[in-house]
């Protein structure tokens, strides 16, 4: 005959304790992240002084991972769901990204190593979370390409197409309203004055951050693929438009009031207003397109 001792003894040996069992999966997380600083401690730092150069082309490169990580924290409850078999392929992309960042290092080709962060990550994902929770973070990293700087040499040459691009354009916008302008390589000429486009009124660092605020908003804008695939492709000609605006204006403050003023502070308060003009623009064609291709219910659009 059992007796209500024993029987409380049995149950409680049968009923596991709780706290007893170690979840390996913080422990794996914080490995992984130190393998990868570790790993990436220099091209990192390589950024970094990217970023806070004099007349950086890439000093919105700060923003780009805190923006990254608040897409990962929306995506938090499918995430936490039901665990996933990793995915083979990861692993391919974790040996073909150590490869190329050790072939950069030894090439001095850096800019490949800083590149190879990205599937990287994707490698890691894949390889700790799953193939289908990679998938809900294809986004935030693949959103991170626009804080690696891209190479001097191709900075400088596109650089200097686009400031005589949008320079030629901003001459004949003001000639075709009567002002009388010459352009002379970056130069224009007005008056017995002239105004010099210098590099940084070229139009590329606005380019730049155009272009990685432009994946942003196709991402979240809710309408179908193509319009997504659309407003993306806008922000080059956004961002050539009011560069073009904003070397107009210039050359109206300089024909009138002289180049002096033009350079000073107008030439400041210009350098923000482009920004203004160009989300304003963004917005207007994002509107037109929910309007003329708007996501299904099933939900073609972003949160």
């Amino acid at each position: 005959m059992t007796t209500p001792r024993n029987s409380a003894a049995r149950e409680s040996r049968s009923v596991p304790r709780a706290g007893v069992r170690f979840d390996l999966r913080y422990p794996l997380g914080i490995l992984v992240l130190a393998s990868l600083t570790a790993l990436y401690w220099f091209s990192g730092f390589e950024m970094y002084k990217a970023w806070v150069i004099v007349d950086s082309y890439y000093s919105h490169g700060f923003l780009i991972p805190f923006i990254s990580l608040f897409f990962v924290w929306k995506q938090r409850a499918g995430l936490m769901r039901s665990d996933d078999e990793p995915a083979g392929w990861g692993y391919a992309l974790i040996v073909a990204s150590i490869l190329v960042l050790l072939a950069s290092d030894f090439l001095g080709f850096r800019v490949a190593g800083e590149f190879s962060l990205i599937p990287m990550l994707f490698g890691v994902a894949a390889v700790t979370l799953g193939r289908r929770r990679t998938g809900l973070l294809w986004f935030p990293i693949a959103f991170l390409i626009f804080m690696v700087p891209i190479p001097a040499s191709l900075t400088q040459s596109v650089a200097l197409k686009l400031k005589l691009l949008a320079t030629q354009c901003a001459v004949a916008l003001a000639n075709w309203c009567t002002l009388p302008m010459v352009r002379d390589g970056s130069f224009i000429h007005f008056n017995n004055d002239k105004l010099q486009v210098g590099e940084v009124c070229g139009g590329l660092r606005s380019l730049i951050a155009l272009l990685a605020f432009g994946a942003l908003m196709a991402y979240i804008s809710k309408t179908k693929p193509w319009a997504r695939a659309a407003l993306l492709l806008m922000s080059g000609p956004v961002a050539v438009i009011t560069n073009v605006l904003r070397i107009f204006a210039l050359c109206i403050v300089g024909y009138f009031w002289g180049s002096d003023v033009a350079a000073g502070k107008f030439h400041d308060i210009s350098g923000m207003m482009i920004f203004v003009v160009a989300f304003i623009m963004f917005f207007a064609i994002e509107t037109q397109l929910r309007r003329w291709a708007p996501a299904a219910s099933t939900g073609e659009g972003r949160e």
